[in-house]
């Protein structure tokens, strides 16, 4: 497979899962936020947008939250310019891409060109969410599986980490002790999953269920065992070695399986730091393994 092909499958896969992940953190935060007083609106407007990577110089309340994070097409790190990179990508692929995935997408893309009402947001917010719902089952069900939905799952799998790592670091749960964990875990649709395992909902068991629980698709746990497993996938279909790329993800997915659920709050703390710097591992051993170019053909008389 061609490695500029490759490089698009791949990042397609992470923009799809980063304009997902951050619509519905934005969506489930404007519903904690907009029942708060002015102060705590600013505070949990803030606290997102540092967490996001977004560093605004002044305090900002849930309009701004809104308007921001939904950006524009030319910042990847946004909603609406995540959407505008994947459909770029898919793109540059066309012709190695299902017609029926492309078009879902396009879609969805054109249907987010209407920014939603920054007051009432949910409505655009929720239109976004279920165009990817089936972006992903389009893609899941009508893509071979070969190298391309290799590198494809890869890099949703690896923004899932990161996105989960960036959520906990937020502590919403902690500063919203009511409310916040139930918004946490809407933010990543765990909570009906979580509300089955009939435990009482507090800091420390939402952490625990986020980071290690082995079932739930979006733990880092369960999103490193499946990037792994895409990795070695690869790594068969090229004939290379998989360790470089797998030295950090692996660490990480050994450490959290072995301490399981009785995972302490410092080490979930340092867990939390240590999965992010994994995922720029990993990525950064991606592109110099796969991606990188390999020099120009020189022609000699």
């Amino acid at each position: 497979m061609l490695s500029r092909l490759a490089e698009s499958f791949f990042w397609m896969g992470r923009y799809i899962e980063r304009a997902e992940g951050t619509a519905r953190l934005v969506l489930e935060m404007h519903q904690l936020l907009v029942g708060e007083t002015a102060a705590d609106q600013q505070r949990g407007s803030s606290l997102v947008l540092h967490g996001l990577g977004f560093e605004p110089e002044t305090t900002l309340g849930l309009i701004d939250l809104v308007s921001i994070v939904y950006g524009s097409p030319d910042d990847p790190s946004t909603i609406h310019g995540s959407l505008e990179y994947a459909r770029t990508n898919a793109r540059s692929v066309r012709d190695a891409l299902p017609a029926d995935f492309f078009e879902v997408l396009n879609k969805v893309y054109l249907r987010a060109s209407t920014r939603p009402n920054p007051f009432f947001p949910g409505t655009g917010l929720r239109d976004v969410l279920e165009g990817l719902a089936v972006v992903h089952g389009t893609f899941d069900w009508v893509s071979p599986r070969d190298e391309a939905y290799s590198f494809y799952e890869l890099g949703g799998f690896l923004e899932r980490i990161d996105l989960v790592a960036r959520l906990l670091d937020m502590r919403i749960e902690r500063g919203w002790p009511e409310q916040g964990p139930a918004t946490v875990l809407r933010a990543v649709g765990g909570l009906n999953t979580y509300l089955r395992r009939h435990e009482r909902m507090n800091e420390d068991s939402l952490r625990s269920f986020l980071l290690v629980d082995p079932a739930f698709p979006r733990s880092v746990l369960r999103s490193a065992i499946e990037a792994e497993s895409s990795i070695r996938a690869i790594a068969r279909s090229t004939s290379s070695r998989p360790e470089p790329v797998l030295r950090s993800l692996g660490v990480l997915r050994s450490q959290l399986e072995f301490e399981g659920e009785s995972i302490s709050a410092a080490a979930g703390d340092e867990f939390v730091a240590q999965a992010r710097r994994a995922v720029e591992f990993t990525s950064q051993s991606i592109r110099d393994n796969y991606f990188r170019p390999l020099g120009s053909i020189v022609w000699s008389h």
